[in-house]
């Protein structure tokens, strides 16, 4: 019952986003200006951004190094493929669950250690994103366009992944007094047997946290997190000259890939149909872009974008026998998959 009342609501959400991006565009508009779009920008933009998920493939394996060793590249591309296939097409958010998951099924990793690898890269993505957007912000002119809405949302935002990359800082500096504390509490609260369990998991997510403990492990973190999100950019800024869009430049698609990052973490339906609309018009219409144009290459680099990736996810979960029950249940042996 909870899970359809979730579905419901993101399917109200993703449905006023619509609504709010659509608005004043007309169905011929739209279309003229998606014909008249270039079509090899377009597939530019479309290889782009699926060579995206090559490079975060990559840089997970500076991630898990310290907690899973070296694991082969065709196992992270696999699970980062099905990962983000779920968040396209399944709901509930699974798309991360399912990524660790995946891994977990196909090498012998912990699920908290690889559910904690992806709490950190969340967390580099949203300091990159941050620091990548500033000066795209004044460059480009959008902080005197800006509405002061949006710029303090912003500035919530830097504020927020500030917070959580001390917070996660200080768990790993301190793990032992956090998990001698947790244990404390789990027993009073529970069997020892259930308590004992939940600490052991504790440990593991926490030992995932690996590369915030290590400086040099973080740096290279770091530097592969600038180098996706910004062959990411590159991806939009393809898709901006395939429609003919040219006032906000390279800087203008760093300013959308941020507002597209936050907008996409709102509760919506899969693929976040409505929210990456939106973020696109708002972020665009800074640049005094008529509304017809936005909405139609967000709707084409969108649409485009999402085919490939889902493809890729559906064909690998076939291949490694992973079905969608899995993931509600999380504990399954990981069975021999060739690389």
């Amino acid at each position: 019952m909870r899970s359809r009342i979730t579905v419901l609501i993101g399917v109200l959400i993703s449905v006023a986003f619509l609504f709010y991006a659509l608005r004043d565009v007309s169905a011929r508009e739209l279309l003229r200006y998606l014909g008249e779009a270039d079509p090899w920008l377009l597939i530019a933009a479309t290889v782009v951004a699926t060579l995206t998920f090559h490079l975060r493939a990559i840089r997970w394996r500076t991630l898990l190094r310290t907690s899973a060793g070296s694991l082969p590249f065709g196992s992270r591309y696999a699970a980062v493929c099905i990962g983000f296939m779920a968040n396209n097409l399944l709901p509930s958010r699974l798309g991360e669950f399912a990524r660790a998951y995946s891994l977990s099924r196909i090498e012998p990793v912990p699920l908290s250690s690889a559910l904690a690898s992806l709490v950190v890269e969340r967390l580099l993505d949203g300091v990159v994103l941050m620091v990548l957007l500033v000066p795209a912000f004044f460059l480009g002119g959008v902080d005197q366009a800006a509405p002061g809405t949006l710029r303090d949302l912003f500035t919530v935002a830097v504020i927020l992944v500030s917070l959580s990359l001390v917070t996660f800082g200080l768990l790993v500096r301190f793990p032992g007094r956090f998990l001698s504390l947790a244990a404390k509490w789990l027993h009073r609260l529970g069997p020892d047997r259930v308590a004992d369990s939940v600490t052991g998991i504790l440990a593991a997510f926490v030992d995932g946290l690996g590369a915030l403990r290590h400086a040099h492990v973080f740096a290279r973190a770091m530097l592969w997190s600038f180098a996706v999100w910004g062959w990411n950019a590159l991806s939009f800024y393809l898709g901006f000259l395939a429609f003919d869009i040219h006032g906000p430049g390279f800087e203008g698609a760093l300013v959308l890939q941020t507002t597209i990052g936050f907008a996409v973490a709102i509760p919506s339906t899969p693929g976040f149909f409505g929210p990456f609309e939106t973020a696109a018009r708002v972020a665009l219409e800074l640049h005094q872009i008529e509304p017809a144009r936005i909405i139609s290459f967000a709707a084409g680099y969108h649409i485009l974008t999402f085919i490939p990736i889902t493809v890729l996810g559906i064909w690998y979960m076939r291949r490694l026998g992973i079905s969608r029950k899995e993931f509600g249940r999380g504990k399954v042996a990981p069975p021999e998959v060739s690389e």
